[in-house]
């Protein structure tokens, strides 16, 4: 049967297809793909398909697609996360309609960064998709009447897990993420090792890796397991009572507080950037301090029928279900 469509998605440079290195666009894209009608009609474009000699930045990966698949007939292309792509896409696939998401602040994307490279992209996509409203907000920093048809702000889904035992839930606390201070990982260690001296029973994890680590835990007081792939740290979130989400830096979305939510572990935010938007599925530090963190450990599980409470409630009102997102 001939395909209707032919959709190409192509990742960012570095960003792999394997789910052992896969990071945050590789998982949003396999997740999405997966359960799309379309999926018979998706082909996932990554730099591990090209020579590595050749790739060893950005400029040339694109170029490399382009010229691989110039003579074919190409649907609809979608570029995650690289602004800087869409210049050589349009040159190269002139009838292709182009859809560019955006995962994180576009001020800090190369190709979006200065308002006259935002007026093109509006002006030279099919559509261009937001993984918040936070991130939407940024893009139009200092734009003014803009036609705004082509823009969609569409949250990131995760479905449910209906298989939770609440009654088998182990007493562990979670980190997941880089592990450096933009990501609040030194409020982590340091609440760690004081509320390990207030209550002993409670265990400490993080989950995660940083190319420079420069924050090294107390003996005993955090487990750090390193990076896992995203269906195991859901099974971690399945087995644990409580998830932190602590950046310090504005984050563009609110993954942490969904995926942690939807195990029914109860998630510890802050509200920079997009985390904001999960702030009905999680408890919300207002000063994010070491402090502040550890009073928040003590009246969360010293309180089991709270905490039953809660898990029940947040996973109840999680409207961004991966069903729902695709629909959308």
């Amino acid at each position: 049967m001939k395909s209707k469509k032919k959709i190409y998605i192509i990742l960012p440079y570095k960003e792999s297809i394997n789910p052992h290195f896969a990071g945050a666009v590789s998982i949003y894209v396999k997740d999405t793909s997966n359960y799309s009608k379309y999926k018979r009609d998706i082909k996932i474009i990554s730099s591990e398909m090209f020579d590595k000699i050749k790739i060893f930045r950005n400029k040339n990966y694109i170029l490399n697609f382009c010229n691989k698949y110039k003579d074919t007939e190409i649907d609809i292309i979608e570029i995650h996360n690289r602004p800087e792509y869409l210049t050589y896409i349009r040159k190269y696939f002139p009838s292709a309609k182009i859809n560019l998401f955006f995962h994180n602040d576009p001020l800090t994307l190369r190709g979006s960064e200065n308002i006259k490279e935002r007026k093109y992209i509006l002006s030279n996509t099919n559509k261009i998709i937001f993984l918040s409203n936070w991130i939407q907000q940024m893009f139009f920093q200092g734009l003014k009447n803009v036609n705004l048809n082509n823009v969609v702000s569409l949250p990131v889904g995760i479905d449910k897990e209906k298989n939770v035992n609440l009654n088998k839930k182990e007493k562990n606390i979670l980190f997941v993420g880089k592990l450096n201070k933009a990501k609040g990982y030194h409020i982590f260690c340091n609440t760690a090792l004081k509320f390990n001296k207030y209550d002993p029973s409670w265990k400490f994890i993080a989950i995660g890796n940083e190319a420079r680590k420069e924050i090294f835990p107390s003996k005993n007081s955090v487990t750090e397991v390193g990076y896992l792939k995203n269906s195991e740290v859901l099974d971690f979130y399945k087995i644990s009572e409580i998830a932190i989400g602590n950046s310090v830096w504005n984050e563009p979305l609110g993954r942490i507080a969904i995926e942690s939510s939807s195990r029914k572990c109860l998630p510890i935010i802050t509200d920079r950037g997009g985390l904001a938007e999960s702030k009905k599925i999680a408890y919300v530090l207002k000063k994010n301090t070491t402090n502040e963190l550890f009073e928040y450990l003590v009246k969360i599980t010293k309180n089991n029928k709270l905490r039953k409470k809660n898990k029940i409630y947040f996973i109840k009102i999680i409207i961004l279900t991966l069903k729902n997102y695709l629909k959308n």
